[in-house]
């Protein structure tokens, strides 16, 4: 370790010669080159496939943003129900004090309350200065709530709004990836149809070559044994093998015409015949 950390420092400070200032610039140049290099040797299915786990990745987080704002709103709704708890108290502190203001006023000497025992004046004068001290309090306090739920309030709609975005952009990017994948199966079915074409252009057509120039062959072949004297055997069998030398030629043509006319009238006689039948 200690050999190969003396060594890169020492590479390091011959290419700090060499290069000066240029070496950072030139090491983030190289270093970005061999990145994309690496990345283009990725195949992009497995780019899809990762984009596809990544874009999984973001279930869990909107589920659990759905989780605290439900729990937000909980929170919420119970200080709203405080505060109209608070208000509810603070209504009649206002009138219980304003009673005994009322008795003070009067100038009673005594003040019945309601579990029919008698208060003096100084008694009332000391109830209302606690009362007075315990509702500004409370005044306070409501004060201080209605500040606090309006801020969560707030808090809460930014949240509504962050938690709709994310999950718009979730499906754009679900979109965008279905989008991906069919452009790659349409990029795979242009190569394989591609390939398919290189295959008939050195395969099939040599084949298709080799069975022309052997149909050619043949009928070449053929051609000349068709201009070649046919020989029907070398030894005569009959004197009626050979034609005679003596025969006229005339008589010959008048015997083969005339037998061909009458295979024609035969003929049309077996055709008549055969009508009639249908008939």
């Amino acid at each position: 370790m200690k050999k190969i950390c003396l060594g890169a420092i020492g590479l390091f400070v011959v290419a700090g010669m060499l290069f000066g200032g240029k070496l950072i610039p030139y090491a983030q140049t190289a270093y970005d080159k061999a990145q994309a290099s690496v990345q283009s040797q990725v195949p992009i299915e497995f780019q899809i496939d990762a984009a596809k786990k990544q874009l999984e990745k973001i279930g869990p987080e909107i589920n659990d943003m759905n989780f605290q704002i439900a729990k937000e709103k909980v929170a919420i709704k119970k200080l709203a129900n405080d505060i109209t708890r608070q208000q509810a108290d603070l209504e009649k502190s206002k009138r219980d004090m304003l009673t005994l203001r009322t008795h003070v006023s009067s100038g009673d000497e005594f003040y019945v309350a309601a579990n029919s025992k008698a208060y003096s004046t100084d008694d009332v004068k000391r109830e209302l200065r606690q009362r007075l001290a315990i509702h500004k309090t409370g005044v306070a306090t409501l004060e201080k709530d209605t500040k606090v739920i309006e801020l969560r309030k707030k808090s809460l709609d930014a949240a509504l709004e962050r938690l709709q975005q994310a999950q718009v952009q979730k499906t754009e990017l679900a979109l965008q990836i279905e989008h991906l994948t069919a452009q790659n199966r349409m990029n795979e079915v242009v190569k394989t149809a591609s390939k398919l074409d290189k295959f008939d252009d050195s395969q099939l057509a040599r084949t298709r070559t080799m069975i022309e120039d052997i149909s050619a062959r043949l009928e070449t072949e053929q051609e000349m044994m068709s201009m070649m004297p046919v020989q029907y055997g070398a030894i005569p069998v009959s004197s009626s093998d050979s034609i005679a030398a003596d025969t006229d030629i005339l008589e010959e043509m008048d015997a083969f015409f005339d037998s061909q006319d009458a295979k024609k009238v035969e003929k049309i006689e077996m055709d008549d015949e055969l009508v009639s039948t249908v008939r």
